[in-house]
């Protein structure tokens, strides 16, 4: 009986069409997520069908691309070969189609959680009302701009590997190479839930928040932010029980300050419009931290001429 293996030799020129651009997009995604799951999550497809396409592609490449384990997945010496051989092949498609098409470019915009309407909007405005080209040439039809849930701290790999053209990040953010345009800057208060005991007060001390928890995004999502708002609070005289929670879920955000007596939140004061249910106080004076929300791009690229020049029109203060 004759074995055969399951890896086929390497395709050559004839078959090498079997490698198509989703195969690489999902093998970059396994990559940067570190787990099938984790990157299924982030390409909204099922695990069980990006593990099939993955198996797929290790077939038609010939070898094995993955160590797979409990704890997720490792690129063999075969994957390594393979990722620095295709990972720029993405932002280069991108670019050629930007550079050819005279067709409205479609620009993916990653989007960290959290983020008002009204930033989107302006955001919208800015990219797509005076039909920017992505060469950063005038002139010429609207760019169509498709957004997406991206973490802040994911978004610098996307946007090297194209797969992004521009992200929405909350700054500090430690990420070289990105041009940061600020959309928005606004004071972080303190949300409370309508029946919580602080909530009947005009002002809050720092004594008064002592004992109070703070309902917190997980923090990997935005790290430099993160860290920057807590350490300020600190400097301040407040370091609360962090509660983390996933803030995109705006009833379980509710729901959590309404069901738990000593939590609250910091928000911006428009981020809880249109929740009568909740009641937002303005942190004690004197240097309370604020949200600042940054349109970024790959400096160097198009998308950061367009970025400049756009931020210049609607006077978004620019940034590394």
């Amino acid at each position: 009986m004759t074995v055969v293996d399951e890896f086929q030799p390497a395709p050559g020129t004839d078959d090498v069409d079997d490698v198509d651009m989703r195969h690489l997009r999902y093998f970059l995604a396994v990559v940067r997520a570190g787990t099938v799951s984790a990157a299924a999550q982030e390409l909204h497809i099922s695990q069980p069908s990006l593990s099939q396409q993955i198996r797929r592609l290790e077939r038609r490449v010939g070898a094995p691309l993955f160590h797979r384990s409990s704890r997720g997945v490792e690129l063999t010496a075969g994957g390594r070969a393979f990722l620095h051989g295709v990972r720029d092949i993405p932002g280069r498609l991108r670019s050629a189609i930007a550079a050819a098409a005279p067709a409205p470019a479609d620009l993916p915009v990653g989007i960290c959680h959290g983020v008002p309407a009204e930033v989107l909007a302006e955001i919208q405005c800015g990219l797509t009302g005076r039909g920017a080209r992505p060469d950063g040439t005038e002139g010429g039809p609207a760019p169509r701009l498709t957004m997406r849930s991206v973490h802040s701290a994911s978004q610098l790999e996307l946007l090297q590997h194209g797969e992004l053209a521009f992200g929405v990040v909350r700054i500090p953010i430690d990420a070289p190479g990105l041009v940061l345009a600020t959309v928005w800057d606004e004071p972080l208060g303190v949300v409370l839930h309508a029946g919580h005991p602080l909530a009947a007060r005009p002002a809050l001390t720092w004594a008064d928040l002592a004992a109070q928890r703070l309902l917190w995004f997980d923090t990997g999502c935005a790290p430099g932010y993160a860290e920057a708002v807590l350490s300020r609070l600190a400097a301040l005289g407040w370091q609360p029980e962090v509660h983390p929670m996933d803030h995109d879920q705006e009833a379980l955000f509710v729901h959590a300050l309404q069901s738990t007596p000593d939590l609250v939140a910091l928000r911006p004061q428009p981020s809880v419009h249109g929740y009568p249910q909740l009641t937002w106080r303005p942190l004690p004076p004197h240097g309370a931290p604020r949200e600042r929300l940054a349109l970024a791009a790959l400096d160097g690229g198009p998308h950061a001429r367009t970025l400049r020049r756009v931020a210049a029109a609607r006077y978004w203060p620019v940034g590394h």
